[in-house]
């Protein structure tokens, strides 16, 4: 198996959690800082470096409410592209389940988003 560009891996992993943040129409910027401080500790983000994460979820915050599915049709590819590597999966995984919990609840959205995540990566409908 051959190892991910960084730059695609941190985008998968952005865009999970802003795929399903979004998906409902209410994102706070509030919640960005969750994900950073949620995940900072995850192995798939110890590898990047932080400017490189910022400005990921900068560029991908202003593209989701341009065009939701277009960015999200470019982000689900960018999570194919991760499934085949452990570190990177599990953080998308992780990544995608804290937006929900940013919230404290699940909208049929948000469960969308999560399925559509979860078939990207090779999983059924359901597993995140």
């Amino acid at each position: 198996m051959t190892e991910t560009n960084p730059k695609t891996a941190l985008h998968a992993i952005c865009g999970a959690y802003l795929l399903v943040a979004y998906s409902d129409g209410q994102f706070a910027p509030v919640e960005e800082g969750r994900l950073t401080s949620e995940l900072a500790a995850d192995e798939a983000f110890t590898r990047f470096d932080q400017a490189a994460l910022n400005a990921e979820m900068d560029e991908l915050t202003k593209a989701f409410p341009e065009d939701y599915e277009a960015t999200a049709l470019d982000v689900l590819v960018s999570i194919a592209s991760v499934k085949g590597q452990d570190v990177e999966k599990r953080a998308v995984m992780h990544a995608a389940r804290v937006a929900v919990i940013a919230d404290q609840a699940i909208s049929p959205q948000e469960e969308h988003a999560l399925d559509r995540i979860a078939l990207a990566l090779g999983l059924e409908k359901g597993a995140l």
